[in-house]
């Protein structure tokens, strides 16, 4: 059978969780006893079953852990995807800046390197400017230029 090993937080919570069963027997075996309960039948206290059942919850807990765990890189993995994704299509936008703006009638050649200058640093923008009819693109870019 193959070994297992615990990562650290693991131990760490097995650490804690043998602490608090061991205050919560300690508690257990000093509190009192109330007179309404006395009548009822005393359950006798087995340590093996108790340590038994604490190992099952521990193992329950780190199983949980690890199911989390990999819930957690999932969807980390899945972010990291879309955030790919959308810096290659802001990269593949930023390739067609260039000829796109030399296209923008009315444009002047400063005007187009600045706004190739200031432009991809506002990757919403030049998607904002890649949708717009090229009509109005030459105002876009003097109000992008003016603002910016």
């Amino acid at each position: 059978m193959k070994k297992e090993t615990i990562p650290m937080d693991a131990k760490l919570m097995f650490l804690w969780m043998t602490w608090i069963f061991q205050l919560h027997n300690h508690n257990q075996l000093e509190t009192k006893v109330i007179p309404h309960y006395q009548k009822k039948k005393k359950k006798i206290f087995d340590a093996s079953d108790s340590s038994t059942s604490f190992n099952d919850v521990v193992i329950l807990l780190a199983e949980n852990i690890r199911g989390i765990g990999l819930e957690i890189n999932k969807s980390i993995a899945f972010e990291v995807l879309i955030q790919q994704k959308s810096e290659m299509a802001i990269q593949e936008s930023a390739l067609k800046l260039y000829p796109t703006l030399c296209e923008v009638e009315g444009l002047t050649e400063d005007e187009c390197y600045h706004a190739l200058s200031k432009i991809p640093d506002h990757p919403t923008q030049m998607l904002i400017f890649f949708s717009l009819p090229s009509a109005v693109r030459l105002k876009w870019v003097g109000r992008f230029l003016a603002d910016h």
